[in-house]
């Protein structure tokens, strides 16, 4: 159905796409004999750039010349002049050499391709302005430029001045030729103009010439230093991550010395539980109380073992493991780890409700929780309360982190987080905990906040992405 607008032609969307498919098929069309000539062999930058230039005024010289040649013999009705034949044969000569040309750079012989070409193009010149003198070649010397383009842009300052030099010589010819034959010398001024014409030509190249070699080789120099900048960052980079995977190891190591004096306790405890069960089924009157006592001692040994394993899985260093998991059941799962990590006489309270996922590595979420209440513990030396408290948004879930303490000085808050800043007296404290936190957070995609008053204690907020899929 079309539809028709004021002011417009009725539209047709089955023909538009049709016209656009057939634009796009006829620029991939022309576009084939492009891809076609830069697919090349050809090591250099700027020559792989020039050898589509190359190959098409190689095959221009190689074909033209010939059907030009073909058309006088047969088709014009119009005798041969005298010195038409030696023209046509150096013109030959050159088609020749052009082809061969053209298949030397399809073999990745660039350069020698275009020294030939300009060799064979100045000797040409010379005898046939030798020949046929200068008036005859006159509205052939645009034709010269080429060549000379060919010397500035392919080959270089040294071919483009070789290659004036010997025009001049032909112009020289030239003039010789007809001077000798009558005598006239009409033609010098002549040739001395075209001579200065050429002479400005061959500034003007040299220069734009000279100065896009040196924008190129600039521009390759800067590619060459942004690259070794480049590898160098990525080298800084890579050194960084090791450097952070050692901190946070040796982070683990520091919070599991921590957690030992601390499970020292509990160890003692389910060794004693585990000696009495013995005792007890040692002392068994009937084989039902044996294995009661049996059944006690066994799950107190696997409280131990699964004690044990919670500390190794923590302490052991692996690279992060990026996973899917609701915060509540991460805490409740730290809580034994997260109480070990602080004095007998601070309290550790959580409020942590169902349904908030976020998406981070386990082990180092506890890692950050460690720290946090090993330096709230330091900070109330061994008296007081944290809470551990979590709440989410739409895109974001917050875990906060308070603790009763004396809190932090305000001239420290603003750089808490850089590495060695720390608030505990000289030879207790590396200043590196709250620095690996904010890096671990942010590697993540997450953040950590501080906010404190003196003598009310600190509060850090952490802030993770809201796993996707998850209701608010």
């Amino acid at each position: 159905m079309q539809t028709t607008s004021p002011g417009h032609e009725p539209s047709n969307e089955r023909g538009d796409a049709a016209r656009q498919s057939i634009g796009r098929g006829t620029l991939s069309v022309l576009a084939q004999p492009v891809r076609w000539l830069r697919n090349v062999p050809v090591a250099d930058p700027v020559d792989l750039r020039n050898a589509p230039m190359l190959q098409l005024v190689l095959l221009l010289l190689g074909g033209l010349p010939p059907l030009a040649w073909a058309y006088r013999a047969f088709a014009m009705d119009v005798p041969w002049r005298e010195g038409e034949v030696g023209s046509m044969a150096l013109s030959l000569l050159l088609s020749v050499v052009a082809l061969s040309g053209f298949v030397l750079v399809r073999m990745g012989h660039f350069r020698w391709a275009a020294y030939q070409l300009l060799a064979v193009f100045a000797v040409s010149v010379c005898l046939s302005y030798a020949g046929s003198g200068f008036g005859a070649q006159r509205f052939e010397q645009p034709v010269l430029t080429v060549c000379m383009v060919i010397a500035a842009l392919v080959v270089g300052r040294a071919a483009l001045w070789g290659v004036t030099a010997a025009i001049w010589i032909a112009f020289g010819l030239g003039v010789w030729s007809e001077w000798s034959a009558d005598g006239s010398a009409a033609l010098v001024v002549d040739g001395l103009i075209s001579g200065a014409i050429f002479l400005l030509i061959a500034v003007v190249l040299d220069r734009a010439s000279s100065a896009l070699r040196q924008s190129l080789a600039e521009a390759r120099a800067k590619g060459r230093e942004a690259n070794e900048a480049y590898v160098r960052l990525q080298g800084a980079v890579e050194q960084r991550r090791k450097v952070e995977q050692q901190l946070v190891h040796a982070r683990k190591i520091e919070a599991v010395a921590r957690l030992a004096a601390g499970l020292n306790h509990d160890f003692n405890h389910l060794l004693s539980l585990i000696l009495g069960y013995v005792q007890q089924a040692k002392r068994g009157q009937t084989a039902e109380k044996v294995a009661g006592s049996l059944a006690g001692a066994e799950s107190a040994v696997r409280k131990a073992d699964a004690l044990s394993r919670r500390l190794l899985t923590f302490s052991r260093q692996n690279d992060p493991v990026i996973e899917r998991h609701e915060l509540r059941e991460v805490v409740e799962e730290l809580a034994p780890l997260l109480r070990q990590t602080v004095s007998p006489g601070v309290r550790v309270h959580t409020d942590i409700p169902a349904g908030l996922w976020v998406e981070f590595d386990r082990d180092q979420l506890g890692l950050i929780l460690l720290n946090l209440l090993s330096n709230a513990d330091d900070a109330m030396r061994g008296t007081g309360d944290v809470q551990l408290v979590a709440h989410g948004t739409a895109n974001e879930v917050w875990l906060v982190c308070s603790d009763s303490g004396p809190g932090i000085a305000a001239e420290l808050q603003d750089a808490i987080f850089e590495p060695f800043v720390t608030s505990k007296p000289a030879g207790q404290g590396t200043g590196l905990g709250l620095a690996m936190a904010r890096d671990l957070m942010s590697s993540q995609g997450g953040s950590i906040a501080v906010e404190s008053t003196p003598g009310r204690g600190a509060t850090f907020r952490l802030c993770f992405v809201r796993s996707a899929g998850c209701a608010a």
